[in-house]
């Protein structure tokens, strides 16, 4: 498991069949994981891009933890 901050989920829904609907959230992707994806996704794009893959992806999970970071600085305001 992940020690980071992950955002809390990306897409959280709740389901009509849920015994306790209002209170019971789906999760599936975290934050995290949707920040770094849009963070890969956008450097894989770059002709440019250089490295190995396991550095770009760990380079996207860094965009990712410092867009959680930011985000979280704007929401404590």
């Amino acid at each position: 498991m992940c020690d980071k901050d992950d955002g809390e989920p990306a897409f959280p829904f709740s389901s009509n069949n849920s015994p306790d609907y209002f209170n019971q959230a789906l999760h599936g992707m975290t934050l995290r994981d949707y920040f770094a994806a849009q963070a890969l996704a956008g450097n894989l794009s770059c002709p440019e891009s250089s490295g190995t893959f396991e550095q770009i992806v760990k380079k996207a999970y860094e965009y990712a933890d410092a867009m959680i970071a930011a985000r979280k600085e704007d929401l404590d305001e």
